[in-house]
């Protein structure tokens, strides 16, 4: 996963179905509708990646390059591999009530 992080609306295909999109409110939603079936559209999306030089950011294993490994953060400032982000640092064991359900007797 590639994780971009730029200013609200500033990245996108340049046009779309005629539409502009950079910079646009259009960036801000999916800006391509259906690529999977329509060739035009896939084709705008394939540029719109490759425009980001991914040749320079990974080997030919689909490793990113040692030089931006570099910029990932360690320690604290590193998301952690669970799904709450917070759980690491603020999971305590909470003293929770038996829920158990009873049937009717």
């Amino acid at each position: 996963m590639i994780v971009l992080r730029s200013l609200k609306g500033w990245t996108g295909p340049k046009e779309v179905d005629g539409h502009k999109v950079e910079g646009t409110w259009r960036a801000h939603q999916v800006p391509v509708l259906d690529p999977v079936t329509n060739k035009k559209n896939l084709k705008i999306v394939e540029d719109w990646m490759r425009s980001y030089h991914p040749e320079k950011l990974f080997d030919a294993n689909g490793t990113l390059v040692p030089e931006l490994q570099e910029l990932a953060p360690s320690g604290p400032r590193r998301i952690p591999p669970i799904r709450t982000p917070m759980a690491a640092c603020c999971a305590k064991n909470s003293k929770l009530p038996d829920f158990a359900i009873t049937p009717p007797q």
